[in-house]
C-alpha cells in the first residue's frame, strides 16, 4: 500500500450517495475502497491521510479545452491540479493543431493563436532535440533556440496525430492528456481556408487524415461548423468528410453552426449526420444565445434530443457555468466574409465598400449563422488580447466602449481592431441565462466543462482556472442546487463515458486520480478582473497515485510527473 486515506465521504463518481469510509492506493490504482480499512502496525504514518470528514471523490475530468500548446513543457498543470482536473481532453471545436499537414500548417498555426496561444519551444537540458520542452510566449526569451527551429519543430508535430502524441508522450505531466482530432484543421490541412466544395482528391484526403488521427488515438472527431473552414461543408459534405466514422462508437463533439436564432435547425443539422453516420453525437458548450432565444428553446432542445433517442441516436452535451463566453473575434465575421483565411479577410476589412456589405449583414437577425452582433450588442462583447500599439491598451473593453474612445461607429472599430491585429484577437461575450444554464446542468445528458482557451497575450476567461469548483462552491454548497453525488458525476464519470476513458470513478482497481477536499473550505478566486488565479481549497489531489496537490500547494517534483496520454481504446 502507498497511500491509506481515512475518515472521508466517499463519493464515488456513480451518482451513489456519499458514505463513510476509506481508500487505499496502491501501484497507481485504487485497491480498496469501504467503509473501514484496518491500517497495518508497520504502515508509515506520513502515508496515512486523514480527510477529516472532507469529501473523497474522483478526479475531476475536462474533456473541452484549448489547450493544445499548452500540453508542453508543464504549461498548465498547476492551475489543472490545483482546480481538481486529474485529466484533460484538447482539441476542440474542430480548432485542433493537429492533423495539419505539412503544406499549410504556418496557416493554421497563425489562424488558431487567438485560442490556444503561439508555439515557443526551449532545448530540453538532457537532450539536444529542440522538441523537448514548449514554453509560453512569456518564457520565449529563455528558449535559448532561433525562431526558425521553434516553427520547424511546431510545425513537425503538428504535421499529423501520430506525431503530435509522440511527442506528448516525451513530456512529463501531472494530469493525463487526450487529443480529439478537429475537422475543420483536417479540412484546411488539405485545402486551406479556401471556399467551395472538395474535390474527390481533396476528399479522399481528408478521410486519409480522419483514419490516421484514429488509428493514432485520438479519442473522436470534433467540429466547429460555425468557423472557417468548416462552415463551407453543407450537411451532406459533413456526412461525405466523416465517412470513417460510420457505423463505428466513435463519437462528433460538434460546436454547432448557430447556437443563436438557427439553434434548433442547426442541431437538426448535427442529429441528422450522426444518425446517418450511427455514431454517437455529443454537442458542446450547450447555450442558446440572445435574449429572446431563453427560456422556450432549451425546452424545445431536450425535447428534440429525446426524440432522436428514440430513433437510437445517442445525443450528449456539455456546458460550462459562466453566462459569458470567450472565442475568436473574426467569428463576428459572416462566415462568406471569413473566407479564404487571415489575408484575404483583412483584405476585404480594408475596403470601404465590403465594409458596409459586412455591416449590412450584421445588423439583420440570422438563422443562417451566429449574428452575435446583433443578439447580444457591442455593449457586451468585449476583446480580451490586444497585442498592437494602437490597440493593446485597449485590453478587457467592449467594442462599444473601444469605439466611443476613437468616436467612431463599433462597426468600424470591429473592423479595425481585426485588421490591425491581423485577426489574433480573442473575445469575451455576455450571451447566455443562468436559468437556461441550470436547466441543462440539470439534465442526465449534460457534463460540465470549461471550454478553456490560451489565447496568446491578453486576459484568460476564468473558466480556465475556476469552472469545477465554481459548480460546486456556487450550485452545490452556496444555492444548494444540486447533491454533491450529482455535480461531481457530472464532472467524473459521466464525461469519461462520453469519450470512452477508464477514469472517472472510485472502483477497486481504477486508476488513482482521487480529490479530496472539504466543500466549506473551496473558494474560487478567478474573475473577470483577475482571472489568473488559482483555487484554493483542495486538501489533495492524486494523479495515477502520485500526491501532486497537498493543500492547496503544487508538488512539482519528476517522481510526481505521472500524468497518462490516453488514448482511443486504450485498457
Amino acid at each position: 500500500m502507498d497511500y491509506i486515506i481515512k475518515d472521508g465521504w466517499i463519493v464515488n463518481g456513480k451518482k451513489e450517495k456519499p458514505f463513510h469510509g476509506d481508500l487505499v492506493i496502491e501501484n497507481g490504482k485504487i485497491a480498496e475502497v469501504g467503509t473501514h480499512v484496518e491500517i497495518p502496525a508497520d504502515f508509515p504514518k506520513e502515508r496515512v491521510l486523514n480527510a477529516a470528514g472532507g469529501y473523497i471523490t474522483p478526479g475531476f475530468l475536462d474533456i473541452h479545452r484549448h489547450g493544445d500548446w499548452q500540453a508542453f513543457g508543464n504549461g498548465d498543470d498547476e492551475l489543472l491540479n490545483r482546480q481538481g482536473l486529474t485529466t484533460v481532453v484538447n482539441g476542440n471545436c474542430g480548432l485542433s493543431v493537429a492533423p495539419a499537414g505539412e503544406k499549410f500548417g504556418k496557416e493554421i498555426a497563425r489562424f488558431l493563436s487567438s485560442v490556444t496561444g503561439d508555439f515557443r519551444w526551449g532545448k530540453d537540458e538532457n537532450t539536444d532535440d529542440t522538441e523537448g520542452v514548449l514554453f509560453s510566449k512569456k518564457k520565449e526569451e529563455s528558449c535559448g533556440i532561433s525562431e526558425k527551429e521553434i516553427e520547424i519543430a511546431a510545425l513537425r508535430i503538428m504535421s499529423t496525430m501520430s506525431a503530435y502524441l509522440s511527442a506528448l508522450g516525451k513530456e512529463k505531466r501531472s494530469v493525463n492528456t487526450g487529443m480529439l482530432a478537429g475537422n475543420g484543421t483536417i479540412r484546411a490541412s488539405v485545402k486551406g481556408y479556401a471556399s467551395g466544395k472538395l474535390s474527390k482528391e481533396e476528399l479522399h484526403q481528408v478521410w486519409k487524415a480522419v483514419e490516421e488521427a484514429l488509428s493514432a488515438g485520438a479519442l473522436g472527431i470534433s467540429l466547429g461548423i460555425a468557423y472557417a473552414p468548416e462552415f463551407e461543408y453543407d450537411r451532406d459534405g459533413l456526412v461525405e468528410a466523416l465517412q470513417p466514422l460510420k457505423g463505428t462508437d466513435i463519437p462528433i463533439t460538434t460546436h454547432i453552426r448557430n447556437e443563436g436564432d438557427g439553434i434548433l435547425l442547426a442541431l437538426q443539422e448535427v442529429i441528422s449526420v450522426a444518425e446517418e453516420l450511427q455514431i454517437p453525437l455529443h454537442v458542446s458548450h450547450m447555450k442558446c444565445i440572445g435574449r429572446k432565444n431563453w427560456g422556450g428553446t432549451p425546452v424545445k432542445i431536450l425535447k428534440l434530443f429525446d426524440q432522436a433517442a428514440e430513433r437510437g441516436v445517442k445525443v450528449d452535451f456539455d456546458l460550462y457555468p459562466y453566462l459569458t463566453g470567450s472565442t475568436q473575434l473574426v467569428h463576428l465575421l459572416p462566415p462568406q466574409f471569413q473566407e479564404g483565411g487571415t489575408d484575404a479577410i483583412c483584405a476585404r476589412l480594408a475596403d470601404p465598400f465590403c465594409r458596409k456589405e459586412i455591416t449590412k449583414v450584421l445588423k439583420q437577425p440570422s438563422d443562417i449563422f451566429e449574428n452575435i452582433v446583433e443578439l447580444a450588442g457591442f455593449d457586451m462583447i468585449y476583446a480580451s488580447t490586444l497585442h498592437t500599439e494602437k490597440f493593446g491598451s485597449f485590453a478587457g473593453q467592449s467594442i462599444a466602449k473601444i469605439a466611443e474612445q476613437f468616436g467612431q461607429d463599433p462597426y468600424d472599430t470591429l473592423y479595425d481592431i481585426l485588421l490591425e491585429e491581423r485577426c489574433q484577437v480573442t473575445m469575451l461575450d455576455t450571451i447566455a441565462s443562468e436559468e437556461d444554464m441550470l436547466y441543462f446542468l440539470k439534465d442526465s445528458r449534460a457534463n460540465l466543462i470549461s471550454d478553456a482557451i490560451y489565447p496568446a497575450g491578453g486576459k484568460y476567461h476564468p473558466r480556465v482556472y475556476g469552472a469545477f469548483p465554481k459548480l460546486l462552491t456556487d450550485y452545490v454548497r452556496d444555492r444548494k442546487i444540486f447533491s454533491i453525488e450529482d455535480a461531481i458525476y457530472k464532472m467524473t464519470a459521466k464525461p469519461a463515458q462520453v469519450l470512452g476513458l477508464n477514469r472517472g470513478i472510485l472502483d477497486k482497481g481504477m486508476p488513482a486520480d482521487i480529490n479530496i477536499f472539504h466543500l466549506d473550505h473551496l473558494q474560487v478566486h478567478a474573475d473577470f478582473q483577475n482571472p489568473d488565479q488559482f483555487c484554493t481549497g483542495f486538501d489533495y489531489v492524486f494523479v495515477n497515485g502520485k500526491m501532486v496537490v497537498s493543500h492547496d500547494t503544487y508538488i512539482n517534483q519528476e517522481n510526481n510527473m505521472t500524468g497518462m496520454v490516453l488514448k482511443r481504446n486504450q485498457p
